[in-house]
């Protein structure tokens, strides 16, 4: 019978609550054990849910709270069953501008970047911006420079002409496709582009993607409501067939109605 009353007396909140006008936010300002030591302390969890409107939502972030470009939002629709908020929101995914493979000329005293498209159309235009992307730890800054491709489309760079070579992590280019479109990408096996794992190799063949493909990712969030307060209790999002980089997002266990 309590238990039967605590239901009813949830939804009656319930119905109360979403009879406000929007917005309603939902907050947790609740930070990282360290961040009462250190402010820099980086805490990506959500802080703030507002229903913006009857069918829109609003997710909020403040990963550093005194750095407003560290803020995050994230934005989709809202739908309500029983006592169950589902949040739904989508994002697109692209495929990377550039392939590349990786070998080593043990003769070799320079790096020699070899390229192409995936669907071996012809290239047309010979400049490149090349820059030379320095280990992080390092301090050097990065050295971006304007360059010539041979008649092939190859690139070499001699040793001697890169500043700094043993801090190498990574090169970034820089290119237009004969469609006026600009493919760019960091050639590096390293994990991270400005922290140097081991030596960049020394021969690399550049396959510039003519048309990547894109996927739309699907991410649904469900939360309950408890009398005043909102629980997050699930997330989910979509396959993709490639790679997807983007962060997941992160709760607080309770969020409440700051009204």
């Amino acid at each position: 019978m309590k238990n039967i009353f605590a239901i009813i007396f949830s939804l009656l909140i319930g119905q109360f609550v979403f009879g406000q006008k929007t917005p309603i936010s939902y907050v947790n300002n609740e930070r990282v054990n360290d961040s009462s030591v250190n402010p820099w302390v980086i805490d990506n969890r959500i802080s703030e849910i507002t229903l913006t409107s009857k069918n829109e939502f609003e997710f909020r972030s403040f990963p550093i709270p005194s750095s407003c470009l560290t803020w995050r939002e994230h934005k989709g629709t809202w739908e309500r069953k029983n006592d169950t908020l589902i949040f739904s929101e989508q994002y697109e995914i692209v495929e990377s501008d550039a392939r590349f493979t990786f070998s080593n000329k043990n003769k070799n005293e320079y790096y020699h970047l070899e390229f192409g498209t995936d669907k071996k159309s012809k290239l047309s235009d010979k400049h490149i911006e090349i820059k030379f992307v320095y280990d992080f730890d390092s301090d050097f800054k990065d050295v971006k420079l304007k360059m010539e491709l041979e008649n092939d489309f190859s690139l070499k760079i001699p040793y001697n002409q890169i500043p700094n070579r043993k801090n190498l992590a990574s090169i970034r280019f820089e290119y237009f496709l004969p469609n006026g479109e600009k493919r760019n990408g960091y050639i590096t096996e390293n994990q991270t582009v400005n922290v140097k794992e081991k030596d960049l190799p020394n021969y690399i063949g550049i396959t510039l993607i003519e048309k990547p493909k894109k996927e739309i990712i699907y991410r649904i969030t469900k939360a309950i409501l408890i009398d005043n307060k909102i629980k997050i209790i699930s997330k989910e999002k979509s396959k993709t067939n490639l790679p997807d980089y983007t962060e997941d997002i992160e709760f607080k266990e309770i969020y409440e109605n700051e009204s």
